[in-house]
C-alpha cells in the first residue's frame, strides 16, 4: 500500500513540475540523488525536523501516528507522508509557522497540522511557501491555525488537492505577491474567516472546491487578474448560493457572482463536491450506477440495447486521473462468452482491475488526464473485432482451398477422360 502511495505522489511531481511560470522564481532547485531512501519518523529519528535535517535530495520521510509538537523548516527537495492523517499530528504549539518551505519540489501529504502562532500582524500558516515552486499539499487537515496555507512571494505551480481546511483565524488559504498558476482542486475550506484571499496574485485555478459557512468572507480578492473559478464544466459549492438547478444537472443556473473583482463561478454545484457520484441509469432506478473520480463527468448514458455506458472525463492535463465505476448486474452482467471492454476515444485500454461483486461489478482505470469519451461495453469474447477478423479470414482460407481442390480434381479427371 505504502509502495503504491509513494509511487502516486512521485507520478504527481513529474506531472506538475510540467507547469512553467511566466518568470524564473528565484527559489532553492537542487539537483535530486539517484537513489533516494525513505526515513521512518520515530523509528530513524524522534522528530521530523531530525529526519528533514538528515534527509539527501528526494528522500522521502513516512511519519508514524501520534502528536509531533514541532515548527518544521524544509530547504530541500523531499516528500513528506504522515501515515494517517486524523492520527498523524504537528502541532506548532502557537509558535511561528507549523511548516515552513522555502525549497522546490516539496510534498506535504496525510498530516494533521495545527496551532500555528496567531499574530495581529504576522501572518504565520499551518503550511507557509516562500519562494516555492512546484509543490504538492494532498490530504491534510489545517485547522486551528493563523493562515491555513499560505502561498507567498512568487510561489508558483503549486497543487493544494484535497485537503479539509478549518477553524482557521484568518484565511483558509491566501496567495499573495506573484504567486501564479497555482491549482486549489477539491479541497474543503469550513468555518474560516475568509476561505480563499488573494493578493497581487494571478492565473490561479480553483474547482471542485467546497466553501462552508466562511465569515465574513468565502472570498476576499485584493488584486489579481485571469483567476479562474471552474474549469469549464464545474465550479465550486459555496454555502450562500442561492440560484436553482432546474434541469436537475447538479449545476446551478445563475453564476455565483461574489466575488468582487475578481470575475465569476459559471458553474456554481449545488451540492458539495464529492469524488463519489451516483448516477441514475433511468429515472427511478433502485439499483444505480456510481462512479468514484477525481475529474468532472459529463453527458453520462445507459443504453441497455447496446450494453454500453458511455460518459465524459474533463479536467486539466497537470492531473492523473481515475474512475472506479461499479456497475449493478440488474442492469449489466456477463455471460461466459462476453467480457468487459473499455475504450477511451476509441482506443481500447486495459482496466487495471475487474472485481466482480455478488452485487455488481467494479471496474477501474486510470491514465493521465485529458478530454476523453468514454465507452464501457460488454462485448462477446473476440468482439473487439479480433476473433471475427481471425473467424472471417480462417473461412475464407478454407474456401480458397476447397475450390482449388475441387478444381484440381476436375483437370485429373478430364485428363485420364482424354
Amino acid at each position: 500500500m505504502q509502495k503504491k502511495f509513494l509511487l502516486s505522489v512521485f507520478f504527481l511531481y513529474v506531472i506538475i513540475s510540467t507547469l512553467c511560470g511566466v518568470r524564473i522564481t528565484p527559489c532553492i532547485v537542487q539537483q535530486v540523488t539517484a537513489n533516494p531512501a525513505i526515513i521512518y519518523v520515530p523509528d530513524t529519528y524522534d522528530t521530523i525536523q531530525k529526519a528533514v535535517d538528515t534527509a539527501n535530495l528526494g528522500d522521502t520521510i513516512i511519519v508514524r501516528p501520534g502528536i509531533y509538537r514541532e515548527n518544521i523548516f524544509i530547504n530541500k527537495t523531499l516528500t513528506l507522508i504522515g501515515e494517517d492523517r486524523n492520527t498523524t499530528i504537528i502541532d506548532g504549539s502557537r509558535a511561528g509557522d507549523v511548516i515552513h518551505v522555502i525549497s522546490s519540489n516539496v510534498a506535504i501529504v496525510n498530516f494533521t497540522i495545527q496551532n500555528s502562532a496567531d499574530d495581529p500582524v504576522i501572518l504565520y500558516g499551518g503550511i507557509f511557501l516562500f519562494r516555492a515552486v512546484h509543490t504538492i499539499i494532498q490530504n491534510n487537515i489545517l485547522k486551528n491555525n493563523s493562515v491555513g496555507i499560505h502561498i507567498q512571494n512568487e510561489s508558483n505551480n503549486t497543487l493544494v488537492i484535497d485537503n479539509l481546511i478549518l477553524d482557521n483565524t484568518r484565511p483558509g488559504i491566501r496567495l499573495a505577491d506573484n504567486s501564479n498558476f497555482n491549482y486549489i482542486i477539491g479541497n474543503t475550506l469550513k468555518n474560516n474567516t475568509v476561505g480563499v484571499e488573494v493578493h497581487t496574485s494571478s492565473f490561479n485555478t480553483l474547482y471542485h472546491n467546497n466553501f462552508i459557512l466562511n465569515k465574513p468572507y468565502q472570498v476576499k480578492p485584493l488584486a489579481g487578474v485571469s483567476n479562474k473559478w471552474d474549469d469549464g464544466v464545474e465550479g465550486n459549492f459555496w454555502s450562500d448560493y442561492d440560484g436553482f438547478d432546474s434541469n436537475g444537472d447538479g449545476i446551478g443556473d445563475t453564476p455565483y457572482y461574489e466575488l468582487p473583482w475578481w470575475g465569476v463561478d459559471d458553474y456554481p454545484l449545488i451540492m458539495p463536491w464529492n469524488i463519489t457520484r451516483v448516477l441514475q441509469a433511468e429515472i427511478g432506478e433502485e439499483h444505480p450506477i456510481t462512479l468514484q473520480s477525481n475529474c468532472t463527468i459529463t453527458s453520462f448514458n445507459f443504453n441497455s440495447s447496446l450494453k454500453q455506458i458511455s460518459f465524459r472525463i474533463i479536467g486539466p492535463t497537470i492531473l492523473n486521473f481515475f474512475c472506479d465505476v461499479s456497475v449493478p448486474k440488474t442492469r449489466l452482467n456477463l455471460t461466459s462468452s462476453e467480457k468487459w471492454l473499455v475504450q477511451l476515444n476509441s482506443t481500447d485500454i486495459s482496466a487495471k482491475s475487474i472485481i466482480k461483486e455478488n452485487s455488481h461489478t467494479s471496474i477501474y482505470f486510470a491514465g493521465s488526464l485529458n478530454n476523453y469519451e468514454v465507452r464501457i461495453k460488454v462485448a462477446k469474447v473476440g468482439g473487439d473485432g479480433s476473433f471475427t477478423l481471425y473467424a472471417i479470414g480462417f473461412g475464407v482460407a478454407i474456401a480458397v482451398v476447397s475450390i482449388t481442390v475441387i478444381v484440381a480434381l476436375k483437370k485429373k479427371r478430364r485428363a485420364k477422360m482424354k
